[in-house]
């Protein structure tokens, strides 16, 4: 069985087995297994699951490899991703955001996001924060600091 389908059919399967056997820890080693080639398969699957599998992807991911984080969220960016799947996932970047297409995808997104949905810019600001993005979203936004942003 291939490693994106275990991961499929471990991510669908009962809420309360999930939690009961823990298989959070299986679910972090399959996606941790997964190579960049296996991307496109991974976004189909994305847009065919719902919010739950999507979180406990997210959730689990503490183990992704770079590459096939970075292909995950450029392929995010261009479905037109929720703010938690990509605001999660970016967590999961380095500390020091580089000057990247990626990074300033991640940067154009996130000043959409903070515009459109101000109920989520505290998970916007640490999202970006985590991933070296901060300083740059604040001045994309006008602002001298977060504390000025309400945060």
């Amino acid at each position: 069985m291939s490693v994106l389908r275990e991961l499929d059919e471990l991510l669908c399967g009962d809420e309360d087995d999930y939690a009961r056997l823990d298989l959070f820890h299986e679910a972090d080693e399959l996606i941790g297994q997964l190579q960049p080639g296996e991307v496109p398969a991974l976004l189909v699957l994305w847009q065919r699951r719902g919010a739950g599998w999507q979180q406990r992807f997210t959730q689990a991911s503490s183990s992704i490899d770079g590459a096939v984080l970075r292909a995950l969220l450029a392929g995010l960016l261009r479905l037109g991703d929720t703010v938690h799947g990509i605001c999660a996932l970016m967590t999961r970047l380095p500390a020091t955001a580089d000057s990247s297409p990626l990074s300033d995808a991640l940067l154009d997104y996130a000043q959409r996001a903070w515009q459109a949905n101000p109920a989520r810019q505290r998970q916007i600001q640490m999202s970006c924060w985590s991933c070296g993005l901060s300083g740059r979203l604040l001045k994309r936004l006008g602002l001298a600091s977060w504390k000025e942003a309400g945060l």
